[in-house]
C-alpha cells in the first residue's frame, strides 16, 4: 500500500534462513535488514544495537524504524535496549510496542504450561503491548472474539485492542502513538531495567530452515504440506516459504499457522531460472529437523526416485508391510504400492520418497 512514508525495517528470523526479504516487491521503498540466526531478545541483541547505530547515520532518509521480532521473542530485552544503552537512548524514542495476535490460536498459546523458569512468550508479548491487533477475526465467532478480548484485558488492562482481517489497518493507527509508558512497565515488572535478568526459552521449540536451488513439483508440494499439517499441525507455530516452480515467472509464496495454510503465486523472479532459490522456515515444538529437510528435497524436480515399478518395498502402514510398487509420481505421491496378499490386495500411497514412508525390504 502506498502510504507515502519511508521506513527501515529490522526483522528478526528465528533461524538461519530469511524468507520475507524474498517476498517483498523489488520496488518497495522500505529498507529491510534481517537480524538472523537467533532470538533478537538474547543471542543477537548486540546486533540490534549495532544496526540501530548504523541506521541513525542515515536517519534523514526514514520516517521511522520498525522492529519486527520473531513470534518467539520476549519483548522485554528488546524494549530495554532503548533505556539501558546510552547511545540508543539519546538517538531514539520508543513510540510503542504493538502485538499482533492470531484469533484462531491465541487462547491456546496463552494457556500453554511451561517448565519452571521458562517464559510463555505469548503472555509476555500481550503484557508489554501498548496496542494489540486482533487478527484473523473472520476465523472466529463473536463469542470467541469477546472471550479473547477479556483475556487480553485481564493480562493488560491499559492496552487498546483493534480487530483486523488479513492484517489490514491504516498505518496512521500504528505510528506516532506516543504510547510507550516506562512507568506502566515498571509497575508490573520492577526489575525491567536490570540487564542481568534471566531469560529462558522453551527448549522444545525450534526452527527448521532450508535454502536450495531447483524447481519444486507443485503437485507433490501440495501432497507433502497436506500430510505435514495433518500429522504435525498442532506443533507448527509458524511456517513460511518462497519457492521456484518450473516454467513459472512468479514466486510461489506460502505461509501458515498450525493447520491453517495458504499459498499462491505473487511477485516475479528477476533472475534466471537456474539461479532461483527456494527458502522455507518452520517454527514449532518437537520438530523432526531431518525429516522436514529430507521431505522437502524430494519435492525438487532434480530428485531421483529410489524405486521403480515392480520393485519390492516395505511400506509404513502403522506397521511395516511388504508390497510392490505399481506406479510412481501418482497424484502427487511418490509411489503407489500394492501390498502383498494376492488378489484384492490393498493398494496404498507412499507420499514422500523417504525411509519414514517406504524403504528397502529388510533381510
Amino acid at each position: 500500500k502506498n502510504h507515502g512514508m519511508k521506513f527501515a525495517i529490522i526483522q528478526n528470523e528465528f533461524g538461519e534462513v530469511g524468507v520475507d526479504d524474498k517476498i517483498l516487491s523489488e520496488e518497495v521503498k522500505e529498507e529491510v535488514i534481517e537480524v538472523m540466526n537467533g532470538c533478537i531478545c538474547c543471542t543477537v541483541r548486540g546486533d540490534l544495537v549495532e544496526t540501530l547505530k548504523k541506521l541513525h547515520k542515515r536517519v534523514e532518509k526514514f520516517d521511522g524504524i520498525l522492529i519486527e521480532t520473531t513470534g518467539l521473542a520476549d519483548p522485554a530485552p528488546v524494549v530495554q535496549t532503548f533505556f539501558v544503552d546510552n547511545d540508543i537512548k539519546a538517538k531514539y524514542r520508543l513510540d510503542s510496542v504493538i502485538t499482533v495476535v492470531d484469533a484462531k490460536y491465541i487462547l491456546e498459546r496463552l494457556a500453554e504450561k511451561k517448565a519452571e523458569g521458562v517464559e510463555n512468550e505469548a503472555v509476555e508479548q500481550v503484557c508489554f503491548a501498548d496496542k494489540v491487533l486482533l487478527n484473523k477475526i473472520d476465523l472466529s465467532n463473536a463469542e470467541e472474539i469477546e472471550k479473547i478480548k477479556k483475556e487480553i484485558k485481564k493480562l493488560n488492562p491499559t492496552a487498546t485492542t483493534t480487530e483486523t482481517k488479513y492484517g489490514n489497518i491504516d498505518c496512521k493507527e500504528l505510528l506516532n502513538l506516543f504510547a510507550f509508558d516506562l512507568k506502566r512497565v515498571l509497575d508490573f515488572d520492577p526489575e525491567f531495567l536490570d540487564e542481568d535478568q534471566e531469560h529462558k526459552h522453551d527448549e522444545s521449540v525450534s526452527s527448521v530452515a532450508l535454502k536450495v536451488k531447483g524447481n519444486v513439483n507443485m503437485t507433490m508440494l501440495n501432497c507433502w504440506v497436506e500430510r505435514l499439517i495433518g500429522q504435525d499441525g498442532a506443533n507448527l507455530y509458524r511456517y513460511k516459504g518462497v519457492l521456484a516452480v518450473k516454467d513459472m515467472e512468479q514466486k510461489f509464496v506460502f505461509q501458515g499457522v498450525g493447520m491453517m495454510f495458504g499459498g499462491g503465486f505473487q511477485g516475479k523472479w528477476n533472475i534466471p531460472e537456474a539461479e532461483r532459490e527456494n527458502r522455507f522456515v518452520f517454527i514449532g515444538k518437537n520438530l523432526d529437523h531431518e525429516f522436514l529437510r529430507e521431505g522437502f528435497m524430494t519435492l525438487l524436480d532434480t530428485h531421483k526416485l529410489r524405486f521403480k515399478i515392480g520393485d519390492k518395498v516395505e511400506a509404513n502402514c502403522g506397521e511395516w508391510e511388504t508390497g510392490t510398487v505399481f506406479e510412481t509420481l501418482d497424484e502427487g505421491n511418490a509411489y503407489a504400492i500394492r501390498l502383498d496378499g494376492g488378489e484384492g490386495a490393498q493398494e496404498i500411497w507412499a507420499p514422500i520418497n523417504v525411509d519414514f514412508y517406504v524403504r528397502k525390504p529388510k533381510g
